[in-house]
């Protein structure tokens, strides 16, 4: 069973639009990390490290999907999520008067990009392993 062209026509128009969702994840992330706490939307009122792992892991996600096949880019992708969290925090303390960087943050930020490297990881072995048994 051969792939559709339509399919990857789809896959390729996916691939194309994933750097702007990356680069529209990091802005929307940074927004939502340095407005004032009292303005969150109770809708991002939970568990706060959870938050974190759970932004992490779909930044890095996208990332990953943004720039596939290029380990280089893959490593900056992985390197600059991890000083970026760095940063987030440090200007949480210096710009905003209701938050606080925390250390114990930028570390649930790293536990967010391992799962996300490992679930990119997994897929990827498993999207090449279906492709192979449909090939055959």
């Amino acid at each position: 069973m051969a792939l559709n062209p339509t399919r990857i026509t789809w896959l390729r128009h996916c691939q194309r639009i994933m750097p702007f969702v990356f680069f529209a994840g990091l802005v929307l992330t940074t927004f939502l990390l340095l407005i004032p706490s009292y303005n969150i939307p109770k809708a991002f009122d939970f568990y706060d490290k959870a938050q974190h792992v759970l932004v992490f892991v779909a930044l890095t996600l996208a990332g990953l999907l943004a720039f596939p096949n290029v380990p280089k880019h893959s490593k900056a992708v992985v390197l600059g999520l991890i000083c970026y969290g760095g940063l987030m925090e440090v200007l949480q303390s210096v710009l905003t008067a209701t938050r606080h960087g925390d250390w114990l943050d930028w570390l649930t930020d790293g536990v967010g990009i391992l799962a996300g490297v490992g679930i990119y990881l997994a897929s990827r072995k498993f999207v090449k392993f279906t492709m192979n048994k449909i090939a055959a």
